[in-house]
């Protein structure tokens, strides 16, 4: 820990740029380890080395703006600014393939006119006789888009920068991290969820499941398990837009 603070004291006083590089180079697993959780989740042609070339860019703003005297731990700073970058990469990459896209859309198609028909959505079973896809191929088409879909409406991740991805201004809201009153506002507007809303928020942001193991744990679909996480957010958002006084 002295030698950290010593390393930081080195870059910020003095510009030393020796320090800074150090500091990088020794906090490259923080990197690796957001990579290790994100890459799980993604299809094989997304290439590890790509992210961890996000992660660094994520991992050098960071040392960049972390204020070594507020007795933050760097990682707890860091770690949201890794992730984002990454995140920010691939929302910009239209990475589902075109083969599974036009499936994908089959396969909308049919359940749309299997719903039209029947009033209600076809199994598994019966999408893929519609479609002529097997079942094992649907499950990762479906994943996949969810994925999508899930990476287009994240932000932040991890318990603490849940008030990152509501806050509308995210300097600000790190700076009031520090700030008990914020933190016991979220902790109330939370409360107010739905039960399922709670849980989908504490699985995915504390426990850090991802969304097809919270859909298991909670026993229902990653589309509704996306939905609960999109809404609960948007339910915050309203109900902390109208206690600004805390954030700004």
């Amino acid at each position: 820990m002295a030698l950290d603070k010593l390393l930081w004291k080195k870059y910020r006083l003095n510009n030393n740029q020796q320090a800074r590089e150090e500091i990088i180079l020794k906090h490259l697993g923080l990197v690796r380890y957001a990579v290790g959780r994100i890459i799980i989740m993604l299809p094989d042609q997304i290439e590890a080395e790509d992210l961890e070339s996000y992660g660094i860019i994520g991992l050098i703003e960071a040392v960049e703006k972390f204020d070594y005297q507020r007795g933050v731990e760097f990682s707890t700073f860091a770690l949201p600014r890794i992730k984002g970058e990454i995140y920010d990469y691939l929302r910009s990459k239209d990475w589902l393939p075109d083969n599974m896209r036009r499936e994908l859309k089959r396969v909308e198609e049919q359940r749309e006119n299997f719903k039209a028909k029947t009033g209600r959505e076809p199994d598994q079973k019966e999408l893929a006789e519609l479609t002529g896809i097997s079942e094992n191929r649907l499950n990762t088409i479906e994943r996949h888009s969810q994925l999508a879909n899930w990476i287009s409406l994240s932000h932040e991740f991890d318990g603490a920068e849940l008030i990152e991805l509501i806050a509308a201004d995210l300097d600000q809201a790190v700076d009031r991290l520090t700030d008990q009153e914020a933190v016991d506002l979220l902790s109330k507007k939370i409360d107010l969820l739905s039960e399922n809303e709670k849980l989908v928020l504490t699985l995915y942001y504390y426990e850090e499941l991802t969304q097809v193991e919270i859909a298991e744990v909670l026993e229902l679909s990653a589309a509704r398990v996306s939905q609960l996480h999109s809404q609960a957010i948007r339910r915050l958002r309203g109900m902390l837009s109208r206690s600004k006084e805390y954030f700004f």
